[in-house]
């Protein structure tokens, strides 16, 4: 039986859950998580900054940018982005950018303060003169 490679074809979740390979799916996303950690330093830091590594499929590096501006930037620096793979030890042939805005952080709210007694009484009053 042969050991899979970290950069596979794909498999779906069933998949990997069935087969209790789970601990192959966090070593696959610790060694995308590096190889986009030193794939991002050979871009300008503003750029680093807006995109990320999502997968290696198929000789395709699938990087995320934060806006088609920034998509845009990295397909201009694609040939920088497949010279460091290749001095990496990959065969990467091409460079995929899909646009994924970050997620916008929920804002904090305050920590509800509780009702005084004499809240609860006239918001329990209220309700029962509309029930």
């Amino acid at each position: 039986m042969s050991k899979r490679s970290a950069f596979d074809a794909p498999r779906s979740v069933a998949d990997i859950v069935l087969s209790n390979d789970v601990a192959g799916l966090a070593a696959r996303a610790g060694k995308l998580a590096d190889l986009g950690t030193r794939l991002n330093r050979v871009l300008p830091s503003a750029l680093a900054a807006q995109v990320h590594l999502a997968n290696l499929r198929e000789r395709q590096l699938v990087f995320f940018a934060t806006s088609p501006a920034w998509a845009t930037r990295l397909r201009y620096s694609q040939a920088l982005v497949l010279e460091a793979a290749r001095q990496l030890g990959l065969d990467a042939r091409g460079v995929v950018v899909k646009v994924a805005a970050a997620p916008v952080p929920e804002a904090t709210r305050p920590n509800p303060q509780p009702l005084s007694e004499s809240a609860a009484r006239h918001l329990a009053l209220a309700a029962k003169l509309l029930a």
